[in-house]
């Protein structure tokens, strides 16, 4: 089964090559265990025996000079605590194998509004202890039983004005419409946005989106089907844009961002009914620095000041609506999280992808390749 490279492990390769590395230490055995398959690698005893500290799984990359600098050095810091980047990448396998092996390592899981549904049916996960993370310092709508949102991205309508011969598509109505717009168009591989591009298209409103209405948007998607390459990384959504393959396409914002900048503006995006996804970390059962120490650094990921500098570093929206006015003005227009784009998108729901997506996604790759 092909691997899907997820949206943080593309955020850390939109920057530079990473710019820090420590010297040997718990994070390096666990990345190495992770290379030979030893899940059990600097796990049990030895993490009981550890200092204590907070391990803290996520994808890599420049990704860990950016949380380290929002995030993992201020509460350091303050509490004296600290947090070891393993950023060999927290795949729910890895995950559920952890907890069934009663050999967990990590302490938190850098996952999506799935991830934290689907493992924590499986008792994988520890429920969010809203007594300690704030409700009110995150959006209404992104408190998740096993997820803390903490930042928030986005999949966007983006397009080359230049090919377009200086047309603007303005909705996914438009990127449906081949005959206004004629071209290649490019979507995502997995599925992730496709169906809520097409039914907004069909007619659908924004706010009656959920549940998906699969049949109704696979016929839309069918209908336009001979016009379609499909990208399965962000770099490949980026790169049909510069051959000239595409005239538009449904990319995350942070390569939409890269595609205006690196052309001058030729490629344009709009985050009108873009979907807006929930950066969101969770908490391993039974992990080791314990679930009291591990709500306490998520609380301290709810600081404005930490989503900011998230925003500056990688440009993942602050979820905390108290970073509004505290960043910025120039950051605003590409930050899916502020609220004149906000409003244009419709939030990924959760519970429907977590129960979905396998079989959806599956269906959504045979339309297209009928």
């Amino acid at each position: 089964m092909t691997r899907v490279q997820t949206y943080l492990e593309d955020a850390v390769l939109c920057a530079a090559e990473r710019l820090e590395r420590g010297s040997l230490d718990r994070r390096r055995v666990l990345q190495l265990g992770a290379l030979l398959g030893l899940a059990g690698v600097g796990s049990a005893g030895s993490a009981q025996a550890a200092a204590k500290e907070i391990v803290f799984a996520m994808w890599g990359g420049d990704a860990e000079n950016a949380y380290r600098k929002a995030w993992c050095e201020p509460y350091t810091k303050k509490s004296g605590i600290p947090v070891v980047l393993d950023g060999s990448g927290p795949s729910p396998g890895r995950a559920r194998a952890m907890v069934q092996s009663k050999n967990v390592t990590w302490d938190i899981l850098d996952g999506g509004v799935g991830t934290q549904a689907s493992l924590g049916k499986l008792g994988v996960l520890e429920e969010i202890d809203y007594s300690v993370f704030d409700r009110a310092k995150t959006l209404p709508g992104l408190d998740y039983k096993w997820g803390a949102s903490v930042f928030l991205y986005g999949s966007v309508l983006a397009y080359d004005t230049k090919a377009l011969g200086g047309k603007q598509p303005e909705s996914w109505a438009d990127f449906f419409d081949v005959k206004k717009f004629p071209g290649k168009r490019v979507m995502y591989k997995y599925m992730a946005g496709a169906l809520e591009a097409a039914l907004l298209a069909d007619g659908v409103p924004l706010d009656k989106l959920y549940p998906l209405d699969v049949d109704r948007g696979l016929e839309k998607i069918k209908s336009i089907k001979e016009h379609l390459v499909l990208w399965d990384t962000g770099a490949s959504s980026q790169q049909v844009f510069r051959d000239g393959e595409v005239v538009m396409g449904q990319i995350w914002h942070t390569r939409a961002n890269l595609l205006e900048q690196e052309t001058k503006g030729r490629v344009k995006y709009t985050f009108n009914g873009g979907l807006l996804h929930p950066g969101v970390m969770s908490v391993m059962k039974d992990n080791p620095a314990g679930k009291k120490l591990a709500m306490e650094f998520l609380a301290s990921m709810q600081d404005p000041a930490g989503q900011i500098e998230l925003l500056k570093l990688l440009g993942n929206g602050p979820a905390n609506p108290a970073a509004e006015g505290q960043y910025d003005p120039a950051l605003a227009a590409r930050n899916p999280a502020h609220p004149d784009n906000r409003k244009l998108m419709v939030v990924q729901n959760g519970d429907w992808y977590a129960e979905n997506i396998i079989p959806v996604s599956k269906r959504f790759l045979d339309t297209v390749a009928s």
